[in-house]
């Protein structure tokens, strides 16, 4: 059989989460940055201290650190570049987004304590995967295949990045405050942790899943579930719904089901609007100012 290569998110639970509900974070537990003022990575280091780890108590991380990679895998550095760039379009699509929608504090009380970006991805041959993000017990999240990423591109911004963080920041969530066992019935005959690479996005669709990795297990699909929706086009949401209804499969029915779901358990457990967010995404992917965003004219009152 051709392979072929899927995207993967992995969401790591580790031991002692119980221990992170109870943990508010309203104090930074970072200590302020050693000042090099002759460092080249100076004004940039101070910058995100400034805007990531002052208003959202996150360290924003683009060094390569071996020893917080899988050492598995053979990894590359983002560049300087990159992570310039994608440091001030996370604000414009991500953080910014849940500081109009959210409640006061929501991010810097639940987000990622640390965002890690990788400038390759994390390739595993024997599977025909690629893993494109990761989360570890609530803390951190990863992004990976960073160095690969254009700009000028929502699409692949949204399937690489943006995609990726809600996906892995609905697993933080869902880790503190778990998801309606109902959810998981809805397609419980259907997922395929050993299998899920080797279907394509419409079989996904008709079976009721947001993606093919979707169909790898419960919590995947939930969390693919809220990620698709909110970065996907009204056109390609449409699209989506359309296809799993054809030739009288049940797909659309299920996503339906599923999409009310994470609708009613965002609302009632974390005071969500997944509309509201979903709405504000479209908003802004639509208006893609550069300028605008690298100089973090959005975030002006």
């Amino acid at each position: 059989m051709k392979k072929f290569y899927q995207i993967l998110f992995i969401g790591t639970l580790l031991i002692g989460l119980a221990s992170c509900e109870k943990d508010k974070f309203t104090d930074s537990i970072f200590i302020d940055p050693v000042e090099d003022t002759n460092a080249y990575t100076y004004a940039f280091d101070q910058w995100l201290y400034e805007h990531y780890t002052v208003p959202y108590n996150v360290e924003f991380r683009y060094r390569l650190d071996d020893n917080a990679t899988d050492p598995n895998y053979n990894v590359v550095p983002v560049s300087m570049g990159m992570a310039d760039t994608i440091a001030h379009v996370a604000l414009y699509l991500w953080y910014d987004v849940y500081d109009s929608v959210a409640p006061a504090g929501f991010l810097n009380e639940n987000g990622p304590r640390i965002i890690q970006l990788i400038g390759s991805a994390m390739i595993n041959a024997a599977q025909g995967t690629e893993k494109l993000g990761q989360a570890e017990g609530g803390i951190k999240i990863t992004l990976m295949k960073i160095n690969k990423m254009k700009t000028n591109d929502i699409d692949l911004l949204n399937e690489y990045i943006f995609k990726t963080m809600h996906h892995e920041f609905s697993h933080i969530l869902h880790q503190k405050k778990t998801y309606p066992k109902e959810f998981e019935q809805l397609s419980a005959a259907d997922y395929n942790p050993d299998g899920w690479q080797y279907t394509s996005d419409v079989e996904a669709w008709q079976m009721g899943f947001a993606s093919p990795y979707g169909g790898s297990e419960a919590r995947e699909d939930f969390v693919e579930i809220i990620a698709n929706y909110i970065v996907k086009s009204d056109k390609d949401l449409n699209t989506m719904l359309t296809v799993a209804g054809q030739d009288g499969k049940e797909g659309r029915k299920i996503l339906e089901q599923k999409i009310e779901i994470c609708r009613t358990w965002l609302a009632e457990k974390w005071e969500l609007d997944l509309d509201a967010l979903r709405v504000e995404v479209q908003k802004r992917q639509k208006d893609m100012d550069w300028d605008k965003i690298m100089n973090l004219e959005f975030m002006k009152k």
